[in-house]
């Protein structure tokens, strides 16, 4: 179904649609056939002009609702030949709890026959009287009493405390029926139907419709709100702090909701791996989606509104919009098969009772589309059908098998708008709402799934979309080259920036600008491997964050010069670190070959490739002359010492001698 045009503008059209009887109106009517003697057979076209004008008042004090149908009917079908057409009764829908059914006819009571559907919400009355002849006219004045059924009872019919829904009809000629529904001012009001208008008076309201969907007239459902006859309750759980707001006396429907946001607020949080996102206040059971055929989630207003029905898997799925909505996500489809796969994971996590998955619908239905030109502005109740179970459908077999961890990696990853070549967590680089190209990338990428694109082209595109899966196909490949060759590096910048964009021709344009720098990318780390030392950060950096053309050139001079600096600062650490014996070590220190080093790994840190690389050079030129140099040092300590050893001797000498006398 559709949101009714009178919706306020910033009511967020987030909705999943709920089990509701299909009322259709009907008309019960008799034609008979008189022959005249002596003129033959003839079959007659039906024909029958209808007026009609139906009021529907909700007397809230009595808790029920008045309904006054007023038909004129004429008989339009003409003799043919021996054959008079006439109509002895007519009948009108009606809901099937409807009591107190009478009709009346120029002041005379008709008999009325009150007899079920297949449908358990509809019934019809059908009211006989004499003959009614081609040209001649009849107006029956129909009354009854509409008194509801209660909550989650099969009738879809409420007249309650504060809150009504029921159904409204007109059968009739194009331009020749009216509904009118009066309720109480302070009572909200939806129906099944765009169209209707509005004229307060004093206490009441009237709205009426004059045009139906079809040729039968008009037909709705309708429902009828006091948002200030409720019993409300809070609840708080994960992150949220909500008010509940149900039915005066459905003490069962509040005792549901709070324990199904106590469970599901907390699970949800973690299944989506993000923290209640807030921008909503209330959760709301209200008769509105069994008029509209679905419950919803309403941003301006900050609630969910949800029907009676104690369905664990609906509440977790409008609750779930609370992260998936459009502002966050791009495209109807994805955001309600998201918030749909997630509410039954969360179901089946937490134990909790709700409805089944939907059904697979079929792919070639008359309804069918590619999912992606499924619009809120949706008309078709039979394409809203198909395209909520397609979208399941999609999204199930998207993120199926997936284990507990790497589906909320995915989840989360798209509810944040992070681009699948950047690394889990990064919102930094191309942050955007996730939109079905993000998503299969995401999927693929993060999710490691295959057969991904086969599901896109079955359920989500159409065949503009899915000649894009041919570019990307040959360009996931040439990527995933890259990306092999430049080891546990992420591609450049601009490459991850043009893939995210699904830009695939500029994506090549850069590959080829590139030349050898991602195997050169590999290079770098494997000498940095072999040699037992850091890239330097400035160099990795120089590649990841390459995003135009001059960085690209740049990368051919800059990557090889790497190599080398890493190679020669690992053989120079390697070289000052080397055992010797105390000779050679002594060498060593005089040379400074340990400070040395560690000068040429600094520069290299600090990325001055030029400082590092001459660095290191001079440290394995100097190593060589270690032994040499400590030999050397150690001859000269010998000499000095020996030096030092015979200038004792000479001077004891000369102390010793004695003076001879004369």
């Amino acid at each position: 179904m559709h949101a009714p045009t009178d919706r306020p503008p910033r009511v967020r059209a987030v909705r999943r649609l709920v089990t509701t009887a299909a009322l259709a109106a009907s008309l019960a009517a008799g034609l008979a056939v008189v022959p005249v003697v002596g003129a033959p057979s003839a079959a007659a076209d039906e024909g029958l002009d209808e007026t009609t004008r139906s009021r529907y008042e909700l007397r809230a004090s009595a808790g029920e609702v008045r309904a006054v149908v007023t038909t004129t009917i004429r008989n339009a079908t003409p003799a043919q030949g021996n054959l008079l057409y006439y109509y002895d009764r007519y009948g009108i829908p009606l809901p099937a709890g409807a009591t107190d059914v009478r009709a009346t006819s120029a002041g005379t009571a008709l008999p009325v026959q009150v007899r079920g559907t297949e449908d358990p919400s509809t019934a019809v009355a059908v009211a006989s009287f004499p003959s009614l002849y081609y040209g001649s006219t009849r107006t029956i004045e129909w009354s009854f009493l509409v008194p509801g059924e209660p909550v989650r009872s099969e009738d879809d019919t409420r007249v309650g405390r504060g809150y009504a829904t029921f159904t409204v009809q007109a059968s009739g000629d194009p331009g020749q029926v009216s509904v009118e529904v009066v309720l109480p001012s302070a009572m909200t009001f939806d129906a099944t139907l765009d169209g209707f208008t509005s004229e307060r008076h004093g206490r009441t309201t009237t709205y009426r419709a004059t045009q139906g969907v079809d040729a039968q007239g008009v037909w709705a459902v309708v429902s009828a709100r006091d948002p200030r006859q409720v019993d409300e309750r809070r609840v708080t759980a994960g992150g949220a702090t909500l008010t509940l707001q149900g039915f005066p006396g459905d003490e069962r429907w509040l005792r549901f909701a709070e324990r199904g946001v106590g469970r599901g607020v907390p699970a949800l949080e973690d299944v989506v791996g993000h923290e209640w996102p807030g921008g909503l206040d209330m959760v709301r059971e209200d008769v509105s989606p069994q008029a509209r055929g679905y419950a919803w989630f309403d941003a301006g207003s900050d609630e969910i509104v949800v029907p009676e029905d104690l369905d664990a898997a609906l509440l977790f799925h409008e609750l779930s919009h609370a992260w998936f909505n459009p502002d966050e996500i791009a495209g109807r489809w994805l955001y309600e098969g998201l918030a749909e796969v997630v509410a039954h994971r969360v179901a089946d996590d937490v134990g909790a009772e709700g409805s089944a998955p939907r059904p697979v619908p079929d792919r070639d239905s008359a309804a069918a589309l590619p999912l992606t030109a499924w619009a809120e502005a949706e008309t078709s109740a039979e394409v809203e059908q198909y395209a909520y179970a397609a979208s399941s459908a999609a999204v199930g077999r998207l993120l199926r098998g997936l284990d507990d961890e790497t589906f909320t990696r995915v989840v989360a990853a798209a509810y944040a708008g992070e681009s699948a070549y950047e690394a889990p967590g990064d919102t930094g680089h191309h942050r955007a709402r996730t939109q079905w190209r993000r998503f299969l990338d995401l999927v693929e990428v993060r999710g490691g799934v295959t057969g991904a694109a086969k599901v896109y082209r079955t359920w989500v595109l159409d065949g503009r979309q899915r000649g894009e899966l041919r570019a990307r196909a040959a360009a996931r490949a040439d990527y995933a080259a890259l990306d092999e060759a430049d080891g546990a590096w992420r591609p450049p910048l601009g490459l991850r920036a043009e893939m995210t964009e699904w830009s695939f021709d500029d994506a090549a344009r850069i590959t080829s600008a590139l030349r050898d720098a991602p195997a050169l990318a590999g290079e770098v780390q494997d000498a940095a491997r072999d040699a037992g030392v850091r890239v330097p950060a400035v160099v990795r950096a120089a590649y990841e964050d390459a995003n135009d053309a001059d960085a690209y050139a740049a990368l051919g001079a800059t990557l090889p010069q790497a190599v080398r600096a890493v190679t020669a600062v690992g053989e120079a650490t390697t070289a000052a670190g080397a055992e010797r014996d105390l000779v050679s070590a002594l060498g060593a220190a005089v040379l400074a070959l340990d400070p040395a080093a560690q000068r040429a790994s600094a520069a290299l840190d600090a990325g001055d490739l030029g400082a590092a690389e001459a660095g290191a050079d001079g440290v394995q030129a100097r190593a060589g002359w270690a032994t040499w140099t400590g030999i050397g040092l150690v001859l000269a300590v010998l000499v000095v010492l020996g030096g030092a050893v015979g200038g004792v001797a000479v001077a004891r000498r000369r102390r010793g001698a004695r003076a001879v006398p004369p």
